[in-house]
C-alpha cells in the first residue's frame, strides 16, 4: 500500500513538472501568475522527468521476457507503458527546445556576416567596486564599454582613464550608464522610466528604483549608430509584462533634453519629436530572462519591435548573466537592428559583482 502511494506521489509530481515546464513555454511571463513558473530554469523542470523516463525504459526493458512469461499485461501495466511513452515525448521536445532555443548548438558552424566590426562590452557594476578598473578593458578590448550603476568608490575617472590608457577614445559620462569607446559620442540623453519598482542593492537592502534609460549617438565608419542602454528594477515580486509595457511607453513618449557635442562644446537640446531615436543597438540590464514575453511587449511599446535578440543570432552554449559564481539566469540583454550583424555572443566572468559581462562582437552594414 505505502508504495502504491509512493509511486502515485511521485507520478503526480512528475505531472506537475511537465505542466509547470509546458506553462511556462506557452505562456511566458505574460501573467503574474504564470512569471514564476516561466522564469524557472526549464532544464531544471525537465531533468527529474528525464531520469524518471529511462529508469521507466530500463525497467520496462527488464520486466518485459518475464512478465510475457507469466501472465497477460495488466491494466497496470499498460498504464506503466503509457506513462513511458509521454515520458519519452517529454523528453523529446525539452530536448529539442534545450538544445535548439537554450543552447543554441545548431548556430556553431553559422556564417559570420561581413561589415565594420566592433566590439560592445556591457556590465551591470550593480554597486560593486572595482579594484582594478582597466582590467575588464585590457582583457577584451571593448570598442564600446557600457558601464551601469557604478560603485560610488569607483570613480569615473579611474574609469574613463584606465580605457584611454589603452588607446584614444571618447566618453559620455552620466548616472546610472556611463559609456566609453574608440568610436566618436556626438549626443546623449539619460531619463528616469518612473516606475513603480525596487531593487535590491549590494548591501541587500530593498530601495525604491523608478528604472533607467538612455540612448546614445556614436559615429562609425558605416554612420551613426543608436545605441539604447536600459536598467530596470530588479524586485521578483514584480509583475514583468505590465512593468515591461510601462517602461517601453516611457521610453516612446521621452521628451527631455539631448547633451549634444558641437566642436568643444556641449549644448543642451530639446527634440522636437518625442521618444528616443531609432535604435540600432539596445542592451541592458532589464532583470528579465532572456526569450520571456515581457522583453517582446518592452519593445514593441518603445516603438523597436523589429529588434532582434543577440543571442538568438550567435548565441552558443550556457550564456547566463546572474548570479555571477553560477549563473543561471540570462538577465542581461542585447537586441540589434536589421543593419547590425552578430558575430559572437559572449558571458564571462569578470571576477567581481554579482553580473556577468555581456560581450557581443557586431558587424554593422
Amino acid at each position: 500500500m505505502l508504495k502504491h502511494l509512493l509511486r502515485t506521489a511521485g507520478a503526480a509530481a512528475l505531472a506537475v513538472l511537465v505542466c509547470a515546464w509546458l506553462l511556462g513555454r506557452l505562456l511566458s511571463d505574460r501573467y503574474a501568475w504564470s512569471q514564476p513558473v516561466s522564469w524557472a530554469p526549464p532544464v531544471l523542470l525537465a531533468a527529474p522527468v528525464w531520469l524518471a523516463t529511462a529508469a521507466g525504459v530500463l525497467r520496462r526493458r527488464r520486466g518485459r521476457a518475464d512478465a510475457r512469461a507469466r501472465r497477460p499485461p495488466t491494466g497496470r501495466r499498460r498504464g506503466r507503458s503509457l506513462a513511458v511513452r509521454l515520458g519519452l515525448a517529454f523528453t523529446a521536445l525539452s530536448l529539442a527546445h534545450l538544445v535548439f532555443f537554450e543552447l543554441g548548438l545548431h548556430r556553431m558552424a553559422r556564417a559570420r556576416p561581413a561589415g565594420t566590426a566592433l566590439r560592445l562590452l556591457f556590465w551591470n557594476q550593480a554597486g560593486h567596486r572595482i579594484d582594478d578598473p582597466g582590467a575588464i578593458v585590457r582583457d577584451r578590448e571593448p570598442t564600446l564599454l557600457l558601464l551601469a550603476n557604478r560603485h560610488s568608490e569607483t570613480a569615473r575617472d579611474e574609469v574613463v582613464q584606465a580605457y584611454l590608457d589603452t588607446g584614444a577614445g571618447d566618453a559620455a559620462r552620466g548616472w546610472p550608464f556611463d559609456l566609453i569607446g574608440r568610436l566618436p559620442i556626438r549626443r546623449w540623453a539619460t531619463t528616469s522610466l518612473q516606475l513603480e519598482g525596487r531593487s535590491r542593492y549590494y548591501d541587500g537592502a530593498m530601495r525604491p528604483d523608478p528604472g533607467w534609460a538612455a540612448w546614445f549617438e556614436v559615429e562609425s565608419d558605416a554612420g551613426p549608430l543608436i545605441l539604447w542602454a536600459i536598467d530596470l528594477p530588479s524586485d521578483p515580486d514584480l509583475a514583468r509584462f505590465p512593468l515591461a509595457r510601462q517602461a517601453g511607453e516611457a521610453v516612446a513618449a521621452w521628451t527631455g533634453a539631448t547633451r549634444t557635442i558641437e566642436g568643444d562644446q556641449m549644448r543642451f537640446l530639446r527634440d522636437a519629436d518625442p521618444g528616443f531615436p531609432a535604435p540600432d543597438i539596445i542592451v541592458g540590464d532589464f532583470n528579465i530572462p532572456r526569450g520571456s514575453a515581457s522583453l517582446r511587449e518592452f519593445l514593441r511599446a518603445a516603438g523597436a519591435p523589429e529588434m532582434r535578440d543577440a543571442f538568438d543570432l550567435a548565441g552558443v552554449g550556457w550564456r547566463c548573466t546572474w548570479p555571477r559564481r553560477t549563473p543561471v539566469w540570462a538577465i542581461d540583454q542585447c537586441f540589434v537592428g536589421e543593419r547590425v550583424g552578430v558575430g559572437r555572443f559572449g558571458t564571462p566572468d569578470p571576477g567581481v559583482g554579482g553580473h556577468r559581462v555581456l560581450v557581443v562582437d557586431l558587424v554593422v552594414r
